[in-house]
């Protein structure tokens, strides 16, 4: 089991978890041995497992509300093992769904999965013969159980900080963009106000009123410089901001971003554009609690999906109105948005015009796609989808537990 969770290449993290659990099984000799794993605010267990145990239990039971299942005696607090046969007529097992019993019945065995002293999930092992929990087998239960939450500790500590390692390199990239690019606009916007005052002083002299003209047009230039240097800026800050973005107005500590539904931070964002560029938004909100369980990286990429929508309509829709869509089910998550503005021919985009490509990347980063529909003179809407679950490699992986 720890050489197939420390085994190197390219097989995920989750692929590797799911071997190990099937060494698991098959050391026992268990009939079923599906893993079930706290999602990242704990409120959910999700199903994690190969194909075969999936086309059992993935269409019923993807995820089950840790609340009632995630208990004692199931958590034991040493990791131990703990057989369904002992507790048969207790609460904690009769008051499960009668579909969950009639496969996890009395044989079963539930082996906690652990690490970090944390309680991260559980393998539900279940027999074909009633199992011999003996003292020897429930240690031996017990460290594999210690060994997949250690492997499962380390992969989620390792996600996380990377995705803290990219933030941070954002920020530092618009800190730079402050310091350097801002002053040079700034500086820039002060000579062509120079440059204006000149031209009033000389008001008779020939071709002033062309110079004149070309000054406003410059002036222009640097005004959308400025707003778009604004923008970037505001984007890159983001991500590592709403790490620390208070979770209401008053709060004097931030909240981590993990620990937030991607909605709120889209309403934050739709409301920060609204005041800043002047735009109405009006944000539409659908199933919030499967939007509570998308994962931090694939929050970020449609998080910068949104920025960057919102500012080509600022730049170039010429809209007076906007209409954000954000809803999830268990399996993936949809953004849309959609403007009243005057719509573009996508095959005449130029190449140094890179928004439409760089969404679509941030998308394929995270296995999503991207659709744009738009028409000259009928507005235009972007469509970001992006799944939680990844099929591969014969198993089934929910992205937001962290492997």
């Amino acid at each position: 089991m720890a050489s197939a969770l420390d085994r190197p290449g390219s097989e995920a993290p989750g692929e590797a978890f799911v071997n190990a659990v099937t060494i698991l099984q098959r050391a026992v000799g268990a009939k079923m041995a599906p893993s079930y794993l706290l999602d990242v605010d704990g409120n959910h267990a999700v199903l994690i497992s190969d194909q075969e145990h999936w086309a059992i239990l993935g269409k019923t039971y993807p995820t089950i509300v840790a609340s009632i299942h995630v208990q004692p005696p199931w958590t034991h607090p040493e990791g131990r093992p703990v057989a369904v046969a002992d507790h048969i007529e207790e609460p904690a097992y009769t008051r499960l769904p009668a579909s969950f019993r009639a496969w996890f019945d009395h044989t079963g065995v539930c082996v906690p999965v652990q690490g970090n002293q944390r309680h991260l999930g559980a393998v539900l092992m279940t027999f074909d013969e009633p199992f011999d929990l003996s003292e020897e087998a429930a240690e031996f239960l017990t460290a594999a159980g210690h060994i997949l939450g250690a492997a499962l500790y380390r992969w989620q500590a390792a996600k996380r900080q990377r995705e803290l390692g990219a933030l941070e390199e954002r920020r530092f990239l618009a800190d730079e963009l402050h310091v350097d690019l801002s002053q040079h606009v700034a500086a820039l916007g002060l000579h062509v106000g120079a440059m204006r005052l000149d031209l009033e002083s000389v008001p008779n002299c020939p071709g002033v009123e062309q110079l004149a003209a070309d000054v406003d047009r410059l002036d222009d230039m640097v005004g959308h410089l400025r707003v778009s240097l604004r923008q970037e800026m505001l984007g890159l800050r983001t991500d590592m901001e709403l790490l620390k973005e208070p979770a209401n107005p008053g709060a004097s500590q931030g909240k981590d971003l993990m620990d937030q539904p991607l909605s709120r931070v889209v309403r934050h964002h739709c409301k920060a554009f609204e005041r800043l560029l002047g735009i109405p938004v009006e944000l539409t909100l659908e199933r919030p609690a499967e939007i509570a369980n998308v994962p931090l990286a694939v929050v970020a990429q449609l998080i910068r999906v949104l920025q960057e929508a919102l500012a080509n309509t600022r730049l170039h829709a010429r809209a007076s109105r906007l209409a954000v869509h954000l809803s999830a089910t268990r399996d993936q998550v949809r953004l849309e948005i959609q403007d009243n503005g005057q719509g573009f021919d996508p095959a005449s985009v130029p190449e140094s015009r890179l928004g439409l490509s760089i969404m679509r990347e941030r998308m394929d980063q995270v296995g999503g796609t991207l659709e744009i529909e738009t028409a000259e003179g009928r507005g235009t809407l972007v469509k970001a989808v992006a799944p939680l679950v990844s099929v591969s490699g014969g198993s089934r992986v929910p992205l937001g537990v962290g492997v």
